[in-house]
């Protein structure tokens, strides 16, 4: 048995969230904040008997924040499971959750936490009342308090509460004041109740490993420590004539201690100087003894772990290592205490949540851990920000958690997709350990120039690094982008993908008679019609996706970059290349050149001379504030970035006043924001007016109305 599914609504981040997994191992990735804890918590209220029964009673701070008003909401938490199979725990289990009309063997466990019967009722009869108006419900609501509400867990529940029109129908449409009659609550849809007697949670495994913060502390608590819980089981295991040998060598042990005569005379001076204090009538008695556990379980847990490096016989405690190294022992101490209750205990499933393993380790170590750890009969449901445990789950078992201010979407990558196509995906995840999955924004390019340049390029003339930004740019090494763009998409990842290619117009001129091509021509001829074609089958396929937009270079990145006057940049590394004076004044006088054609076709000389992705690196060592970018880079990185803010504007804009020498004019509009309390929009609807002001032109006003733009689009879509 296995979750299929987990959702969640008006729970903390989750307005309406569906989670889709699979058997094996899972992964939840997310940016900080955004919700993967909450995720967790939402599993563990169905599944961890290690939590109280009292968790399950929420307050006002569960509640979504996208709620005007929590009171009278529900909070709906939803899991389904998948392949019940004809155990003795699982039969039980499938008599409470299965729905015998289905011949699927799947079933349902589902969490209320929801105003209790008297308030649904008191909203029900404002619904069937002539007088129902919004001021009425507001009276109503505005008494309801937290203790108004109850959990009620059930088995067997249809209803999806993340669909809206389920929603309403279910607990209430807030809008028109229509409430269901409680009395005729559907068994079909929201399932039958069960007591608290009976919880899944009873019948199956659950072992949750929170996220690495002090594992040596956590390896002293008495109750959560796997290694004293694995000495408790070890204890047990211990036969009795064993057991009885140890406990009497402890006691005679004990017995040695306590007559030593340095602790004989320790009580004495005690007894004397009680007496003297107190006087014979009011001096208790007392006796130093020593008290080693006697009871075998209580002794083992006084082991403690020794450990080395691996590489050396030296020994020394937990401590004394590095905190890698001490995460490692504790996340295999866990999976080894789970390993050790599994065959143990008889129950319907095993599932094993992990939060974050990843800190702390190894990046080689994160990939080993989880390709090589046998999880049989288990669920692994994990956390992370780590490309290479990412990579070790199926791409179909991801969920890619996006922050929206109070609400997170869940997006399932592979929905929708086929087989192969997931396989093909998941090939490159696991060669490259590419970063897209974790970004709020990514740009897919052709090769290393682009990869190389675009970076620096933004770095140096925004002052601001397109990793701050969280958008990620990906070298395909090819022109074929299809196979990783087709992630974004309005039923899977919701983040936005720009896609940076050539169209390779021929800066040469071309016969209309290709027959009579040279090899120049015939070289330049190929490349412009795979171009052509290129740029015709992008933008068919991603026309109507509002998530990829394609951009192209006109000719090739690197002409390009010259085109948009960088001669100085490209002029510089000449001496890098040369090494005799003679021999740069050709190219000098070329790259000079008011003719596009002539430097154009010069820069790719060069390119194809030095390799273009070196070529790529001693132009970027030239570049300064005022390289210019490209425009239809501008644009890609804008529609990759249109999630920014205007706080990282107003930092782009310190940069290039800075380097502007007009440092002043920025700090005088900060301080007018401070002394009328400003927005942060409002201040900078200042700072572009006076860079307008400076340069009409100026590449920050520029890239600013891009991202302006590209969120009208959005909103609009």
């Amino acid at each position: 048995m296995y979750i299929s599914n987990l959702s969640i609504t008006n729970f903390r981040n989750f307005k309406s969230s569906n989670f889709i997994f699979k058997k094996g191992i899972n992964t939840l990735i997310g940016e900080n904040g955004s919700g993967k804890t909450n995720a967790f918590y939402a599993l563990r209220l169905m599944l961890d008997g290690n939590l109280s029964i009292n968790a399950s009673k929420l307050i006002e701070t569960d509640f979504n924040k996208g709620l005007n008003d929590w009171r009278g909401h529900w909070i709906a938490i939803k899991l389904e499971f998948k392949d019940l199979d004809s155990s003795e725990a699982t039969t039980m289990l499938a008599h409470k959750m299965e729905n015998v009309l289905e011949e699927e063997s799947r079933g349902t466990y589902i969490m209320y936490f929801r105003p209790n019967k008297r308030l649904r009722k008191l909203l029900y009869e404002l619904t069937e009342s002539s007088d129902k108006n919004a001021e009425a419900l507001k009276i109503i609501l505005s008494k309801i308090t937290i203790n108004d509400y109850e959990t009620v867990y059930c088995f067997r529940g249809n209803a999806d509460l993340t669909n809206e029109l389920v929603y309403k129908k279910i607990v209430g449409d807030f809008e028109t004041i229509e409430f269901p009659d409680p009395d005729k609550d559907d068994q079909d849809e929201l399932g039958n109740p069960t007591s608290q007697t009976f919880l899944i949670r009873n019948e199956i495994a659950c072992t949750f490993i929170k996220a690495l913060r002090n594992v040596v502390g956590d390896l002293k608590q008495i109750r959560q420590s796997p290694l004293l819980n694995l000495l408790r089981g070890t204890a047990n295991d211990i036969k009795v004539k064993d057991s009885q040998f140890i406990t009497d060598k402890v006691v005679e042990l004990n017995a040695t201690i306590s007559e030593l005569e340095e602790i004989k005379q320790l009580t004495d001076k005690v007894k004397s100087s009680l007496n003297d204090t107190l006087g014979f009538t009011y001096a208790p008695s007392v006796n130093i003894k020593s008290e080693l556990p006697e009871e075998i379980n209580k002794l083992l847990t006084s082991l403690t772990l020794w450990v080395g490096d691996g590489e050396e016989d030296q020994e020394g405690k937990l401590e004394d290592l590095s905190l890698g190294g001490a995460n490692l022992i504790y996340i295999t101490l866990k999976l080894l205490e789970y390993e050790y209750k599994q065959p143990k205990e008889e129950k319907a499933a095993h599932f094993l949540l992990i939060e974050e393993p990843e800190a702390h380790i190894h990046t080689h170590i994160q990939k080993t851990l989880f390709d090589k750890y046998q999880f049989e009969n288990t669920q692994v449901i994990a956390s992370t920000h780590s490309t290479h445990i990412s990579s070790a789950s199926k791409i179909s078992a991801v969920n890619v958690l996006s922050k929206d201010k109070n609400q997170t979407y869940v997006c399932n990558p592979s929905k929708s997709l086929l087989p192969k196509e997931c396989m093909r995906i998941e090939r490159y995840l696991d060669a490259t350990r590419s970063t897209l999955l974790f970004a709020k924004g990514v740009i897919l390019v052709e090769g290393d120039a682009e990869l190389i340049l675009i970076p620096e390029m933004f770095k140096k003339v925004f002052g601001i690094s397109l990793d701050e930004i969280g958008v990620s740019i990906i070298n395909m090494s090819s022109t074929v982008f299809e196979h990783i763009a087709k992630l974004f998409h309005d039923e899977r990842i919701h983040r936005r993908c720009s896609v940076i290619t050539d169209n390779d117009i021929s800066l040469i001129d071309l016969p209309e008679d290709s027959s009579i091509d040279n090899k120049e021509q015939k070289k330049a001829r190929d490349s412009q019609t795979k171009g052509i074609e290129r740029r015709s089958k992008l933008d068919t396929v991603y026309k109507d996706n509002q998530w990829v937009q394609p951009f192209y270079a006109k000719h090739t990145f690197e002409v390009e970059f010259i085109l948009s006057g960088n001669e100085d940049e490209t002029i510089s590394i000449l001496d890098k290349i040369y090494t005799r004076e003679a021999d740069k004044t050709n190219p000098r006088l070329k790259l000079a050149s008011v003719d596009s054609r002539t430097k154009g076709v010069e820069i790719l000389r060069l390119a194809e001379k030095e390799g273009k992705g070196w070529f790529a690196l001693l132009i970027a060592e030239g570049l300064s504030p005022k390289t210019l970018i490209p425009t239809y880079i501008l644009e890609a990185i804008a529609f990759a970035s249109s999630h920014i803010t205007s706080k990282h504007i107003i930092k782009m804009a310190k940069h290039i006043m800075e380097n502007r020498l007009d440092k002043s004019t920025f700090e005088a509009i900060l301080e007018k924001g401070k002394v009328e309390s400003l927005e942060h929009d409002a201040i900078l609807a200042e700072i572009i007016s006076a860079l307008d002001k400076l340069d009409s032109e100026n590449q920050l006003s520029r890239f600013y109305k891009m991202v302006c733009k590209e969120r009208e689009h959005q909103y609009a879509e």
